[in-house]
């Protein structure tokens, strides 16, 4: 019997047993079971510090570490249990008025969520506190006490845990009204957003890039504030002798505050109001100040910040680039013992078996490990280099487009195969289909529209639109059904379009029913009101006809990998939010209640602005989103610092603005802005490349003299840009094209196979097993070339995307400085 074509492919090798956990690998396996667990390593971007390789005690270090990544999800659900509570947590200031006072909701305006009753919050707070300690702690086991004590990560994190701790103790204590009777303020939820920070690694890479461009944001805002402070003495001897002087600015500090508040345009032009009736020529000054405020020199401070933060991104981003790198270089040379500089085919393909059984990557099916080594291999010399190599994450990380699997109704051919059932699947797959099921969900939302308006004014016609609603829920059963029919059950599930709507159309559909058939509402399937929601989210499918739209279809892509990108930094704002939050319910909370006779005469009550208060977390969070946005922002500094009579209140609200408006939402902005040009250049490219793949696909044509090779290649000549595709099977199928060996009449059967974008090539009449089509292999013998369908990871496409941005300043050789 011939060898196969390509070795180590058969499906009927046995795999060698092997260690089933990336632990038992490090410890004592193989160097591609050892090998296999860098490069998981090297994608994780954590590991075991580097010390503890040439210890003794390795080998109960690595178990008890694997230990503590494999209930990785336990410490992540404790980190956002502990922001949780903040939210349920009763406000301090509840007891300085009466032990009720936060039940009357009405009278302090409180928010909806329940408060946790004292014995609740010592319970909550103390399962939370004990997984923080092991969570904190059990890494000693592993590392050792001075490895772990090195790192000032873990030292910051203890001492965190100690107050904590100490702070627990005395709300316990201050619960059980045995040592005092009041408690005015605690740290506790304050060091649960920091801890918070500083288990995700994407924020603490924020806060190390937020740290490093810190002296460059105080340096322009520096700038900022010489030029505030030049203006308002300008307006303040401008005006003196005005009516804009004796109402407005009576006095420098009150000229500067409203000059600051008019920076932000939002008291434009109300502040100026009294100045512009005495003159007309007045507004030159405010509008010049006006423009050069909000249009220089805020985006001076923007541009200047955002240029510090590239720098200190693309650091970041080059030393996570080195120490991947660094990982992949150690398993390459685990896997190269001979220093030959490169690694075999068989050798990748067991390294792929091995990161199968412990890694935490994306599974890699057999039908890959072509695929993938092909995305390495490019030099296309059946070799692995190490700079090859060192992009091996990435090729893992893609998803290749599967095979569609054979339906079960293949079992009855001469039904399944016959031509009324060819038409019906070919009409179902093709795009006059979607077109006609868009134009049904169309007419869908009017009658959901009309079917609502009715409801609302109790109209009896209703119940007519809701027969028609019943019709359309059993039209889009008769869909899913032709799907199914035409694709197979496996193959329409494995789009997540096609997940969603079957199980939005079957609820809707037993909904429905139930509704007619218990009209009175007896059963929770029959609940008019949740029916009603659901179908709205069957006409969200209406989105997909943007889908057909090439612009915006890039729109909506750009928009969906920006999502992931920009989470570190929203997250950022929401951990700054929780944290300004707890310290204006600490200052302010209780202060806007309905028996204060200040508060009559404050924009609070006057604007109906009284829910949006500080009396507790969730109203606090909702306040702050407003400041955050702008909207009449000075409303509320402005009114608490009527309400507690301090100038002081204006410190928090004025560093609420520059951390979080001038700094962090406006760096937002600005990555925004270059991270959609990046990705709809990088989907601009990749258009591109399909539509030129594809134009090569549409004229797949031999390269004889290079597929001859030593056989006779006369009649290659001859046949050469003259058959199609299916004549060119059935051609070396059938012996018409006289080729001198099985072996090169199977590559020309991958090879010509290979243009129909097919994986798996079956060539059992000729002696051999299942083989993979490479794309890499069949190249070289076609004027174009056929490309497999894939797609990259969301990792993978955050990681492209920021590559693609900082390009240039990655690229960008660094400076040395000479030696004096």
């Amino acid at each position: 019997m011939e060898k196969p074509l390509l070795s180590g492919e058969t499906s009927g090798h046995r795999r060698p047993s092997g260690f089933t956990r990336r632990s038992d690998a490090i410890t004592y396996g193989s160097s591609y079971q050892k090998a296999a667990a860098l490069v998981d390593l090297a994608e994780d971007g954590l590991g075991l510090p580097e010390q503890i390789l040439d210890q003794s005690s390795f080998q109960s270090s690595s178990n008890l570490y694997f230990i503590f990544t494999r209930v990785d999800i336990i410490w992540t659900l404790n980190y956002f249990a502990l922001i949780i509570l903040n939210f349920l947590e009763k406000p301090l200031w509840c007891a300085k008025y009466s032990v009720d006072s936060c039940r009357n909701r009405d009278y302090y305006y409180l928010g909806q969520l329940p408060y946790l009753t004292g014995e609740e919050s010592i319970i909550y707070e103390g399962i939370t506190l004990i997984i923080l300690m092991i969570h904190t702690f059990f890494p000693i086991s592993y590392e050792g006490f001075q490895i772990h004590w090195k790192s000032c990560l873990n030292r910051f994190k203890v001492i965190c845990l100690i107050i904590l701790v100490a702070d627990f103790v005395v709300y316990a204590l201050y619960l059980s009204l045995v040592a005092f009777d009041s408690l005015p303020f605690r740290l506790a939820p304050y060091i649960r957003v920091v801890f918070f920070i500083l288990s995700i690694r994407e924020l603490r890479s924020t806060i190390v890039i937020l740290a490093g461009m810190l002296g460059t944001y105080l340096n322009v805002l520096a700038l900022g504030l010489l030029f505030l402070l030049f203006s308002s003495w300008v307006a303040y001897v401008m005006f003196e002798d005005t009516e804009e002087g004796k109402t407005v600015f009576t006095s420098f500090g009150t000229t500067l505050y409203q000059m600051f508040i008019l920076f932000t345009t939002s008291n434009n032009p109300d502040v100026w109001i009294p100045a512009y009736k005495a003159s007309r020529w007045f507004c030159l000054f405010f509008v010049l100040y006006v423009l050069l405020g909000v249009y220089f020199v805020t985006n001076l401070i923007l541009a200047v910040v955002y240029d510090s933060f590239k720098g200190q991104l693309v650091k970041q981003v080059s030393e996570m680039d080195q120490l991947r790198k660094s990982m992949l270089q150690k398993a390459f040379k685990l896997l190269d013992k001979s220093n030959v500089g490169f690694i075999r085919k068989d050798q990748c393909i067991q390294l792929f078996e091995e990161l199968n059984k412990y890694r935490t990557l994306p599974k890699i099916s057999r039908e890959e490990f072509e695929l993938i080594f092909d995305e390495l291999d490019d030099s296309h010399d059946f070799k692995i280099n190490l700079d090859e190599f060192t992009d091996l994450c990435n090729a893992i990380a893609l998803r290749f487009q599967k095979e569609d699997t054979p339906s079960c109704l293949e079992k009855f051919p001469s039904f399944y195969h016959s031509s009324l059932s060819k038409g019906l699947k070919a009409f179902v797959r093709s795009r006059k289909f979607g077109y006609v099921i868009s134009f049904i969900l169309v007419v869908n939302l009017f009658a959901v529209i009309i079917e609502t308006t009715l409801d609302i004014e109790n109209n009896s016609a209703q119940k007519v639109w809701q027969e028609v609603e019943f019709v359309f829920g059993w039209i889009y059963v008769l869909e899913m059904a032709l799907k199914v029919y035409s694709f197979g059950f496996e193959n329409y599930w494995r789009d997540g379009q096609n997940r969603f709507d079957f199980l939005i159309t079957w609820i809707i559909v037993i909904g429905e029913t139930m509704t007619f058939i218990s009209p009175q509402g007896l059963t929770f399937l029959s609940n008019g009101e949740w029916i009603r929601y659901l179908l709205l989210a069957r006409v969200l499918r209406l989105v997909r006809i943007l889908l057909y739209v090439k612009q915006y279809r890039a729109f909506v892509t750009t928009f969906l990998t920006l999502i992931p990108s920009l989470m570190p930094y929203l997250g950022m704002i929401f951990c700054v939010l929780c944290i300004y939050c707890t310290l204006g319910v600490q200052i302010f909370g209780g202060i806007v209640n309905a028996g204060n006779p200040y508060l009559e005469q404050t924009d609070l009550a006057e604007d109906d602005y009284l829910l949006f208060n500080f009396n507790d977390y969730p109203n606090g969070m909702v306040t702050l989103f407003n400041l955050v946005v702008l909207g009449n922002w000075q409303v509320w500094m402005q009114s608490y610092k009527e309400l507690t009579g301090t100038f002081w209140t204006l410190v928090y609200f004025i560093s609420f603005y520059l951390i979080t408006v001038l700094l962090l939402f406006n760096l937002v902005i600005a990555f925004v802005l270059e991270a959609f040009f990046a990705e709809m250049d990088l989907e601009s490219s990749e258009n591109c490349e399909e539509e030129n793949e594809f134009k090569k696909s549409d004229r797949c044509t031999f390269d004889s003299k290079n597929l001859a090779l030593s056989a006779e290649s006369s009649s290659f000549s001859e046949l050469e840009n003259t058959y199609s595709l299916e004549n060119w099977l059935t051609s070396i199928r059938d012996d018409l094209v006289p080729i001198p060996n099985i072996q090169m009449k199977a590559l020309c059967w991958l090879a010509v196979y290979s243009c129909s974008c097919s994986y798996q090539v079956e060539l059992a009449a000729y002696g051999f097993g299942l083989f993979m089509v490479s794309k890499k292999l069949i190249s070289p013998f076609f004027s174009g070339h056929c490309s497999f369908e894939c797609s990259k990871s969301q990792s993978q496409r955050v990681d492209a995307l920021l590559h693609h941005m900082l390009g240039a300043e990655l690229n960008q050789p660094q400076c040395s400085n000479p030696s004096p």
